[in-house]
């Protein structure tokens, strides 16, 4: 069960919910996303505790899209990644030329996990849509 957060097993053992039949792969890369989802749509600022913790602002970045730009978003979520997703090994983080509309930025992470002593790879797909908020897929 290490694969999940600690909090997302005290919330499934809260709620009586039994361990679902997943390889544990699969339950670490779902919670992963699960995690990046929070920390990637969290305003940096917005944790007392944290000032450091989420990204800037990204409303209407991708209608202002310069390269100094995309390197700027590329750095911020590849180092909030690498700071608050520990069990995410190797990250890289590339913008993709293609962009579902005019006003989104699309990028893809790579990296691997560490699953039973082996590095396993991960690909997902992120795309900053034109509100700021940011999606991560599998």
């Amino acid at each position: 069960m290490r694969e999940d957060r600690l909090l997302e097993r005290i919330a499934r053992w809260e709620g009586g919910e039994e361990r679902r039949n997943l390889a544990s792969a699969d339950l670490m890369i779902e919670s992963i996303v699960r995690h990046l989802q929070r920390i990637l749509n969290t305003r940096q600022g917005s944790v007392p505790i944290d000032p450091m913790f989420g990204v800037p602002d990204f409303t209407n970045i991708a209608s202002a899209y310069t390269s100094t730009l995309n390197a700027q978003i590329e750095r911020d979520i590849r180092g909030l990644v690498d700071r608050y997703e520990p069990r995410l090994k190797n990250v890289t983080l590339k913008m993709l030329e293609e962009r579902p509309d005019a006003l989104s930025l699309s990028f893809e992470l790579t990296g691997s996990v560490m699953i039973d002593d082996r590095l396993v790879p991960v690909r997902m797909a992120t795309s900053i849509g034109s509100q700021g908020r940011i999606r991560i897929s599998r």
